[in-house]
């Protein structure tokens, strides 16, 4: 049975190669994105906290950064892992 392609083995070789090489780009990308969204929701969380024992314009600008910092990390966690 002949190949449509008419591909090499080696040319074969090369473009598996090439596929599991992406894979594990893919997978090591999404784990180091996934911690780093997670370090990032938690300094959020640690922001709207920080609001909660300061007073004024303090707890206002530390409220809002950490909703924004919350927010943007766990819509990342959505798009690498739900979306």
């Amino acid at each position: 049975m002949e190949n449509s392609d008419n591909l090499t083995e080696a040319e074969i070789q090369r473009a598996v190669k090439e596929g599991a090489s992406e894979a594990g780009r893919s997978v090591l990308s999404t784990i180091f994105w996934t911690i780093l969204a997670v370090f990032a929701t938690l300094v959020g969380l640690q922001a709207v906290q920080i609001a909660f024992y300061t007073t004024g314009l303090a707890a206002i600008g530390f409220a809002g950064i950490g909703v924004v910092v919350t927010g943007a990390s766990v819509y990342l966690l959505y798009l690498l892992h739900w979306s």
